[in-house]
């Protein structure tokens, strides 16, 4: 009699994909999907609350110019929508040039990173991996230190090595 075993479940890290920009939400869920991610994909504001109030994700990436909305009316719609969304790490990418003072209240309203366009996004999944992880590990009450709000990542070579180090 051969003995079985149990395989643990396991869910795969989940993110909520908020970009208008088709070709660039292909290429990014690509990518995440490649490295084990599932990918709930959204082009606007009102699909994305539909879709999380479905299933909330364990984070979320969103475009700052989406159907019109500045990044910071997306968060706050999305989480008006789905109060379940309040606690989930949010990473902000955009084409804008951020000033110091934006990025502090951007950091204050709940965004960890602020990412410049264009992305490097092969070095992405690590940094995404790392943030859901660092989350989880402080909600189980782990004495992980609080996350460094608002952490700003520009564009080109040198981002790839930034996700890379940040992401530990």
């Amino acid at each position: 009699m051969a003995l079985s075993r149990a395989i643990p479940c396991v869910s795969r890290p989940s993110v909520l994909l908020l970009e208008d920009n088709p070709l660039h939400g292909a290429l990014l869920q690509m990518v995440l999907e490649a490295s084990g991610m599932e990918v709930f994909k959204a082009s606007a504001a009102s699909e994305a609350a539909r879709i999380a109030g479905k299933q909330a994700p364990d984070l979320i990436l969103v475009s700052w110019d989406t159907e019109g909305l500045d990044g910071r009316a997306l968060l706050a719609f999305l989480r008006l929508s789905v109060p379940e969304l309040a606690g989930v790490p949010v990473l902000l990418m955009t084409d804008r040039n951020i000033s110091g003072t934006l990025r502090m209240v951007l950091a204050k309203e709940g965004y960890l990173w602020i990412l410049q366009k264009p992305l490097v996004p092969t070095s992405l999944p690590k940094l995404i991996q790392r943030t859901i992880a660092d989350h989880t590990r402080r909600l189980r009450g782990s004495r992980v230190g609080q996350p460094v709000l608002g952490q700003f990542v520009g564009c080109g070579a040198t981002a790839s090595g930034f996700y890379l180090q940040a992401a530990g």
